[in-house]
């Protein structure tokens, strides 16, 4: 298997990205731990602005510009989200994981969202990313497929009312929305 290398992204980004989409299992299965966050940190970054250069034909070039902030708000989702996975694998899977290695974890993940951006493909790139998080709980981590499917699903469910509440809110307070 092949992985990232800050200090080779050239030679092994691509590669990288070859075995994650054509074979994830092996993928995560044989994914060494990480120390520090500084390889996930460099491909999660390509990933992301990967997806807002994607997007710009979609959208406007205005999206450019928005590049820091994409970039800001995406990485600290991405460690929010493996803080938490970090916690949810040790306390309710009673398994290993470090904070390093689920960020490492999420950033491998988050390739398919490098489509996010595209119309109507984001949205299946959103459900591979989940897929992606499952394969890698369930081989890496060796946690069961139905531990997996819940530290998952619980907070993606939770966020889906959230956003779902949102809207009905803004609905309300903006009509003109509806």
């Amino acid at each position: 298997m092949n992985y990232f290398d800050k200090n080779n992204p050239m030679q092994s980004l691509l590669p990288a990205l070859r075995d994650i989409i054509t074979s994830p299992k092996a993928f995560f299965s044989a994914l060494p731990g990480a120390a520090f966050h500084s390889n996930s940190l460099f491909f999660g970054s390509i990933i992301i602005f990967a997806a807002t250069f994607i997007g710009v034909p979609f959208y406007s070039l205005g999206m450019l510009f928005m590049i820091p902030v994409i970039w800001g708000l995406s990485l600290i989702s991405l460690w929010i989200w493996s803080a938490y996975m970090s916690w949810a694998v040790k306390n309710l899977a009673k398994g290993k994981l470090t904070t390093a290695n689920a960020f490492q974890i999420s950033a491998y993940a988050a390739t398919p969202m490098a489509l996010a951006t595209v119309p109507y493909i984001g949205a299946i790139a959103g459900l591979w990313n989940l897929y992606m998080l499952w394969v890698a709980l369930v081989n890496h981590c060796k946690i069961s497929p139905g531990m997996a499917l819940t530290i998952i699903a619980v907070p993606t469910l939770m966020l889906a009312a959230a956003l779902f509440a949102l809207s009905g809110m803004m609905v309300q307070l903006f009509p003109q929305l509806a």
